[in-house]
């Protein structure tokens, strides 16, 4: 069995200073650590990939459908245009 003895103040020798880290003298001076130097950047690219992730999913199915429309020429309708045409000028509005 080993022979442990419990340690006592002043037992353990000269303890750390209890200053937070930013405010203790470093081993080069009295130099302290500053705050705020670190910065991200983010690029245009990683701006333009996160909207893109943030869109609905595209319904294809829809688009299709849309296509098969305009090209037997049954889309363009005037009430269609009529809607369009409303929702421009509230938009403007």
């Amino acid at each position: 069995m080993t022979n442990l003895s419990p340690i006592e103040a002043g037992s353990a020798g000269r303890l750390a200073s209890l200053k937070p880290a930013a405010e203790r003298e470093t081993a080069r001076g009295t130099t302290k650590p500053r705050r705020g130097d670190d910065r991200v950047e983010v690029s245009d690219a990683a701006r333009f990939l996160a909207k893109m992730n943030a869109m609905p999913e595209v319904r294809s199915e829809l688009v299709n459908e849309v296509r098969a429309q305009i090209a037997d020429g049954s889309y363009d309708t005037p009430e269609k245009m009529d809607l369009a045409i409303d929702s421009m000028i509230e938009e403007l509005g």
